[in-house]
C-alpha cells in the first residue's frame, strides 16, 4: 500500500488545511480564484504561476534545454486510477522506473492528472496562441532524490500534452480503453499490467518537441516550484472518453465534475523558451 501512500497523504493533507481556512476543500466554482489566495500556505497570487497562454512570436530559442529523455515510458501501464474529486489521478505502482531526464537532472514520474471541460472548445489549462484544447494531461515528476513536497525551486518537471476530441468511443485495447475513468466519487480502478496491454508511452505524441517556462502547480497550494514542458505536439481523445471524464464526480451528492481547470495567469516578465530536434 506504500505504492501511493505517501502522495494520497500530501493530497489528504492539502485538502485538510484547506478546509481548516476556507470551510471547503478547494474547487472549481465561480469565483475560486480568490478563495485560493486565502488558503493557508497559498502561493496562487504569485509571480510564476501557471498556466499560461503560450504566445509563439515572443518563445525564444535557449542553448541550455535538451531533448526530454523518457526513460522506461515502454513499460506497460500498472497502478491506481483514483477519483480525488478535483480530478482524475493516476498512481503508478511502487517500484516503476518511469522518468524523464531535462536539462535540470532526472525526475521520477509520481502521478499523471487529467483536465477536461464541459465541451470539447475547453478544457486545456494551457494554450497556444490563445487556443483552448479539449483536455490537458500532466504527468508530474518529482526530481530524483528529492522528498515530496520540497520547496525548492527545481523540485518538479511537469509533462503537459494537450489533446484534441476526436469522434467516437475507445477502441478496444487502446490506453482510452486500459484507462478506465473512475467516475464514482471518492473510488479507484486497478489497472492491470498482466492485462492492460498499454504503456505510458500511448498518452504522448511521437514527436516530443517542447516550450518549457518556470511556473508552479496550477492547484492549490499553488507553489512555484515547477519546470514547465509543454509538448507542441498534440494527441487525439476519443469523445467517448471525454464523456466519462465529464461524468466523474467531484462528490457524494453527487455533484459532477463537468470542468476542472485554470485559466492563464500572466506571464510576468518570465521567458518561454522551445526545443526542437534538428529536422532529418
Amino acid at each position: 500500500m506504500f505504492r501511493f501512500a505517501t502522495a494520497l497523504h500530501l493530497v489528504v493533507l492539502s485538502l485538510g488545511l484547506l478546509t481548516l481556512v476556507t470551510g471547503a476543500p478547494f474547487n472549481y466554482n465561480i469565483g475560486f480564484e480568490k478563495v485560493w489566495r486565502r488558503f493557508l500556505g497559498s502561493q496562487c497570487g504569485g509571480c510564476r504561476q501557471s498556466p499560461i497562454n503560450i504566445q509563439t512570436a515572443q518563445v525564444q530559442e535557449s542553448n541550455a534545454l535538451m531533448a526530454l529523455s523518457f526513460h522506461d515510458y515502454n513499460q506497460p501501464l500498472g497502478g491506481e486510477f483514483e477519483n480525488i474529486g478535483t480530478t482524475v489521478r493516476f498512481v503508478p505502482d511502487a517500484g516503476t522506473t518511469v522518468a524523464v531526464s531535462n536539462h535540470k537532472g532526472i525526475y521520477d514520474l509520481r502521478w499523471i492528472d487529467f483536465h477536461w471541460g464541459s465541451v470539447n472548445t475547453e478544457g486545456s489549462e494551457h494554450r497556444v496562441n490563445g487556443m483552448k484544447y479539449a483536455a490537458e494531461i500532466q504527468f508530474v515528476h518529482l526530481k530524483r532524490c528529492v522528498p515530496l513536497g520540497s520547496t525548492d525551486p527545481d523540485a518538479y518537471s511537469i509533462v503537459s500534452v494537450l489533446a484534441n476530441q476526436v469522434d467516437g468511443t475507445p477502441a478496444a485495447n487502446s490506453v482510452w480503453s486500459t484507462l478506465s475513468v473512475p467516475t464514482q466519487h471518492a473510488t479507484s480502478n486497478s489497472i492491470n499490467i498482466a492485462t492492460g496491454g498499454s504503456q505510458y508511452d500511448d498518452l504522448l505524441p511521437a514527436n516530443r518537441d517542447y516550450y518549457y517556462y518556470e511556473g508552479s502547480f496550477t492547484t492549490p497550494l499553488c507553489t512555484e516550484n515547477v519546470q514547465w514542458f509543454v509538448l507542441k505536439n498534440t494527441i487525439d481523445i476519443p469523445a467517448g472518453f471525454l464523456d466519462d471524464l465529464r461524468d466523474v464526480e467531484k462528490d457524494a451528492s453527487p455533484t459532477l465534475l463537468t470542468k476542472n481547470f485554470r485559466n492563464p495567469r500572466d506571464l510576468n516578465a518570465r521567458n518561454v523558451y522551445k526545443f526542437e530536434l534538428p529536422a532529418s
